[in-house]
């Protein structure tokens, strides 16, 4: 397992096609509306489908649509767009084009805080992980929200904000544990025995993802 370097998507630089919006739910649960100037900077080459994706890597295909004379977000995956991330009234979201139909998106609650990627998924609180060679994960758990996968292994990737690592999800009996890669992902966050931690299983369907948490025990 490698650990990658930072992929920081929010840097976008000034040549990149960007705006932002304010969410209100009365207008923009079912679709959002893209600004004017903006749709005119693609000169006519309006892509008709898009990716959204949160910096955690987090991504939703949402459909581009003109009603009227105006171009929105709509169908596809907007509403789980808004759902998944807990969107509410006066949230500032900014979309940055970085081409190929794909958008990068950053969310800030009125209180001007960025808002974590949430996930499609439940928390999975686990114990014991630091002396051992992998973390244990509930049954129901992957009952609930993986039992699609159906091997036995399977690659997947933990992110800690900006960062990610390589790991490995072995499915044994009635187990289910984060094996490879397991070690040095503790190493690399200094993770201590005080330390709790959790996974929100992102909805990126063509990789399994998790976006990982920690709280210190009180």
């Amino acid at each position: 397992m490698k650990k990658r370097g930072s992929r920081k998507m929010s840097n976008a630089t000034d040549d990149l096609l960007e705006f932002f919006k304010v969410y209100t739910s009365s207008l923009s649960s079912q679709m959002m509306k893209i600004p004017p100037d903006f749709i005119t900077k693609f000169v006519g080459n309006i892509p008709t489908t898009c990716t959204l994706e949160r910096p955690q890597a987090a991504s939703w295909k949402v459909d581009v649509c003109k009603v009227k004379d105006c171009w929105y977000f709509q169908k596809g995956c907007w509403p789980n767009f808004v759902e998944d991330n807990l969107l509410q009234d006066a949230d500032f979201l900014t979309f940055c084009y970085l081409g190929n139909s794909l958008f990068c998106v950053n969310i800030f609650s009125p209180n001007g805080c960025a808002k974590r990627g949430q996930s499609a998924g439940t928390n999975v609180p686990t114990q014991g992980y630091l002396n051992k060679g992998f973390v244990r994960m509930p049954r129901k758990f992957w009952n609930a929200h993986m039992e699609k996968h159906k091997k036995l292994r399977l690659d997947a990737t933990v992110w800690v904000e900006n960062q990610e690592w390589d790991v490995g999800v072995l499915k044994r009996h009635d187990s289910i544990l984060i094996t490879k890669g397991w070690p040095k992902f503790v190493r690399d966050n200094n993770l201590k025995a005080e330390t709790s931690i959790s996974f929100q299983l992102t909805n990126n369907a063509n990789h399994l993802s998790f976006i990982v948490m920690f709280c210190k025990s009180n």
